[in-house]
């Protein structure tokens, strides 16, 4: 034994200095929350910007937690004992267009008033008593539209009170259409949802559910108006309501008048609500979930099992459920659910639940679900004491709404300190310029005015926000909250060497992405939900965790049956000759859409039965392989769109413009969009969807700077104009590159180059055509807005237009979900219109500009020639692409927008007018780019030239000569590769 430690006893040690620098490594490497200790409290010091005057936030209507305190700051109060109720039909204006009076709505046959387009109103006016808070609340009916959500804004006296009333959502109500249905293999789908038309009464909230009540809005004494303004989707208003604000009970009050009412504990009950079985949503999305813990209720272990609800799509503001059940006699229940809630790491989720459409209590319209990692089980109460909650004999209803009123104010908080840092940035551009001398000492803190304790007072801010989520229940060392313990010890690093302050630009633009990452990310409350027990305080509650014998039995059978079971697979599974063969290389929810539609619609309509395979996203390899094996299948989806032409050149894929139809079924798309999959006279593919750039612009900015909207840039000698301006102002110009990813280099470019009128290659592909004079033209342009315009080379524009330092840019329509969805202060100031470009000598703009999307192919191996195209017909038809759209974006939301590459589809989805109307006007210009053999090393030497030109200081002729020549090179060498034509010389061999 000696000799055995002797002879290790280096390694022994070894181990143990590690183990223990590990254990001292975790034991202090968290951050240190005693540094507050020191900081000075500022009183009486002045911390507004010296750029105040020129703040643009304060153009933008302020939140409604900063008008709510700055109204009780000068003593408003809650009014009490004020209802008023008004007839839509009592109107005292109304718009001249896109609006209709109607009868006979959802079984009411009195007038009604429906706003059915964008931009039309309707304006109450109506007498309060005296000064204070007042809430509101609408009924309403939404009428036949594009299954959105009803959004509609309400201005008080010709003005916004706050952003959040901008932006009010009124939901539809959605059921399941039928049964789950179980496919060949046993596996269960969701049925489709389908919307229950009915009036419903909502008080006014906010959209996101940031505010915990119905928004308050401060009126004085006397006659005010208020106007009612269509943003998305046509309905019919019942009648405004306006009362004092809503005072609940406390759950105390409640029992104290339950004792009084002489109401008694029932005995022996227990009724359970299996969570999937909920009879409403206010979202298609809302669906059936499977989980694979063993005692999941119910559980298979053999197929999948739709057996919970919820999960992560359940989680934006406002979303709710409902959920019947019946209980068999009067008195007081508990109630209680087992609930899985690991989404956020640390971070509790909250509900509003309310019984039959009553609130009963103030602890019900914030419900908390502490963060687990298993399954757990909420009991409705206290630690001390479960509620005890009357309940009649016979049938209710119990609802979950997303709640995120906890952290409302929080996430408010952080988005102002936000908005705090960039104009600090602002001034420090204003000193230093963007690119500030190292060796200068700028002595900033006698140039800004309370340097330090602006730095000390936004640390401070978010120190608080962290203690107030320990408050809230987030367990300690949450990862969700290092950003903040991040951006806090940041901004004390700055305060105690502001002299380093310059050499952290990049620092402080990456804070600012990173905290409005994190609001966006802890704005999603997801929850999932097993089943909901409503039962006597005698009876036990359930266990919800299964034991470790028996999650490790399921784990096995799972590893089993996973060496013989085919994941790929969707749905229905048949086995012959005459079945047509597809894989799709997208998600497995994605997936199930495009089988459930060919099950409903496409094998009924043809007889032609289809098998679906998943493909990993992005694994094109994959179709490579099964080509090269001859196991390609018959038609592939999501197909990248450089691949066509690899496959093509191998005489792996059918020539589509062989079909006699098939010129017929190119006028679906925009003719640019057909450019990359043609070869050798050949068309070699069908456009699933296309991306595309757009000019997005800040309205509140461009006016604080002077421009009115007729003089937004539309020609890329108008951004070289404008750039200056904003520069002076600390502001920047944006345009997309990404350093890390040089396969984007191309269509980074590709724009200037269309537009100069220039292309890629010769027509015979043969040849780079970048030596000709447009092309350096264009190189010229693209990078001279980094060297000579010195615009930032990466930036996260999202969160830099939010915050105003970025207003004008262009970016893909990406962008365009992310602020349609995740910017509501900006509702409103904000536009999309088409890109700049190169103006023509006939006076025209060219706007050219493509993104290569996906596509769909049919191999040259199949057996089923016609069947294949007649599939590819059917998919990328108006009616086929517009019910995927639809059916995606109820899946999963607004953020998961399908953008069809079908011209007459894409005028169906849920555009809002005037954003599709610029859509369509860019499309005029869409054109893609060619891709030829041997393409790939264009697109490695395009972003070659650019690091030369713009960081190497090249001369733009000079990169792209010798770019040139490296891509010629590999042209030649692959097409001789594979047997086709090169030049030789001064001709062609």
């Amino acid at each position: 034994m000696i000799k055995l430690l002797r002879k290790y006893l280096i390694s022994i040690i070894v181990i143990a200095v590690l183990i223990t620098s590990v254990v001292i490594w975790n034991n202090n490497r968290g951050y240190d929350d005693t540094v507050m200790a020191s900081l000075p409290e500022y009183d009486e010091v002045e911390m507004q910007s010296i750029l105040e005057d020129e703040n643009i936030q304060n153009k933008l209507e302020p939140s409604f937690f900063e008008y709510y305190q700055n109204h009780n700051l000068n003593g408003a109060e809650d009014t009490e004992g004020f209802e008023l109720s008004i007839p839509s039909i009592d109107y005292s204006q109304i718009s001249h267009k896109n609006v209709q009076i109607i009868k006979d709505v959802g079984g009411q046959s009195n007038e009604v008033v429906a706003l059915t387009e964008e931009n039309g109103w309707v304006e109450y006016t109506f007498q309060v008593p005296e000064d204070g808070y007042y809430q509101m609340g609408m009924s309403y009916f939404p009428l036949e539209g594009k299954r959105s959500s009803v959004i509609r804004s309400i201005q008080i006296d010709g003005t916004y009170p706050f952003f959040e009333a901008k932006k009010l959502t009124f939901q539809r109500m959605w059921k399941e259409d039928g049964e789950t249905w179980l496919d060949n293999q046993g596996n269960e789908f969701n049925p489709a949802r389908v919307e229950v038309p009915g009036w419903q009464y909502k008080e006014i909230r906010d959209s996101e559910s940031k505010v915990a009540e119905p928004l308050r809005f401060y009126l004085t004494k006397g006659e005010h108006t208020v106007r009612i303004n269509a943003i998305r989707e046509p309905a019919a208003i019942g009648e405004l309501k306006i009362f004092s604000p809503i005072d609940l009970p406390t759950y105390k009050e409640v029992a104290k008048e339950y004792g009084k009412k002489g109401y008694k504990e029932t005995k022996g009950v227990q009724v359970k609500i299996q969570a999937e079985e909920a009879v409403l949503r206010s979202d298609p999305t809302l669906k059936r979930v499977e989980d694979r813990e063993a005692i999941t209720e119910p559980f298979n272990p053999d197929a999948i099992t739709l057996n919970t609800f919820g999960g992560q799509g359940w989680r934006n503001g406002g979303q709710w459920a409902d959920w019947e059940f019946t209980v068999p006699e009067s008195g007081l229940y508990n109630i209680g659910m087992r609930y899985g809630q690991w989404f956020l790491n640390g971070v509790p989720t909250q509900r509003k639940i309310t019984i039959d459409g009553k609130l009963l209590f103030k602890e019900m319209n914030e419900v908390t679900y502490p963060y687990k990692q298993n399954f757990a089980m909420k009991k409705l109460g206290t630690a001390d004491e479960e509620y005890l909650i009357y309940l009649e004999e016979g049938t209710h209803t119990i609802r979950m709404e997303v709640q995120v009123g906890a952290l409302g104010e929080l996430l408010d908080t952080v988005r102002l300190t936000t908005n705090d840092l960039s104009l600090l940035s602002r001034e420090v551009i204003r000193i230093t310029g963007t690119e500030p001398d190292p060796n200068v000492d700028w002595n900033l803190e006698d140039s800004i005015p309370n340097l330090i304790p602006r730095l000390h007072t936004m640390a401070r801010k978010l120190d608080n926000v962290i203690q107030k989520l320990y408050d809230f229940g987030v367990e300690e060392g949450s990862s969700d909250i290092n950003t903040l313990y991040e951006a806090r010890d940041t901004f004390i690093a700055m305060a105690e060497d502001p002299s380093g302050i310059p050499g952290q630009f990049e620092t402080i633009n990456n804070l600012q992405s990173n905290l409005g990452l994190w609001m966006n990310g802890l704005s999603s409350q997801s929850l999932l939900l097993d089943y909901i027990l409503i039962q006597s305080p005698d009876v036990s509650w359930p266990r919800a965790v299964a034991t470790w014998y028996e999650k490790t039995n399921v784990a096995a059978k799972d590893l089993v049956s996973s060496f013989t079971k085919d994941y790929s697979g969707i749905g229905n599974v048949y086995e012959g000759e005459d079945v047509l063969e597809v894989w799709v290389a997208r998600g497995r929810d994605w997936v199930n859409i495009i089988k459930q539609m060919i099950d409903e619609e496409f094998t009924p309509e043809t007889g032609i039965k289809v098998n679906v395979n998943t493909v990993p996203a992005g694994q094109m390899q994959v179709l490579l392989l099964a080509n090269t094996a001859g196991l390609a299948p018959d038609v592939a989806l999501g197909v990248e769109g450089e691949m066509p032409i690899d496959f093509a050149v191998r005489n792996a894929l059918i020539n589509l413009n062989e079909f006699p139809d098939y010129d017929e079924v190119a006028t679906r798309f925009r003719p640019g969009a057909l450019i990359p999959y043609k070869y050798n006279g050949g068309d070699y593919a069908l456009p699933e969807n296309q991306n595309f750039n757009m000019l997005f612009y800040r309205l509140d900015i461009m006016e604080e700077l002077g421009i009115s909207e007729d003089e937004i840039p539309e020609t890329w000698e108008e951004v070289k104009e404008l750039i200056p301006l904003l520069q002076q102002n600390g502001m920047d110009f944006y345009y997309p590159h990404a350093p890390n990813d040089t396969s984007q280099a191309i269509n980074e470019f590709a724009p200037f180059l269309f537009q100069h009128g220039g292309d890629l290659y010769d027509e015979a592909g043969m040849k780079s055509t970048l030596d000709a004079p447009e092309a350096l033209e264009a190189m010229e342009m693209w990078t001279s807005l980094f060297t000579n315009y010195k615009i930032e080379k990466q930036a996260d524009f999202y969160n830099r237009f939010r915050s105003g330092e970025m207003p004008i840019g262009v970016a893909d329509y990406s962008t365009y979900i992310l602020l349609s969805t995740a910017a509501p202060e900006l509702t409103g100031w904000w536009k999309m219109v088409p890109m700049p470009g190169i103006r023509q000598e006939d006076g025209q703009i060219n706007r050219s500009t493509g993104g290569l999307g996906q596509t769909g192919i049919i191999f040259e191996d199949t057996d089923m020639k016609e069947d294949s195209w007649e599939f590819l017909k059917w998919w990328t038809s108006a009616d086929a692409q517009e019910r995927f759209g639809s059916e995606l974006e109820a899946l999963l939301g607004v953020e998961a927008r399908w953008n069809t590459a079908n011209v007459e589809a894409l005028e169906r989805l849920p555009w809002n007018q005037e954003d599709l109307e610029a859509i369509l006007e860019q499309w005029e210009w869409f054109r893609e780019r060619e891709v030829v053999i041997g393409g790939y090393y264009t697109t490695r030497h395009i972003a070659n030239m650019w690091n030369e030109i713009v960081l190497n200081g090249k001369l733009p002729r000079e990169a792209m000569e010798e770019g040139v020549k490296e891509i010629n090179k590999e042209l030649r060498k692959k097409r001789e590769e594979f047997g086709l034509e090169v030049e030789d010389g001064g001709g062609v061999k």
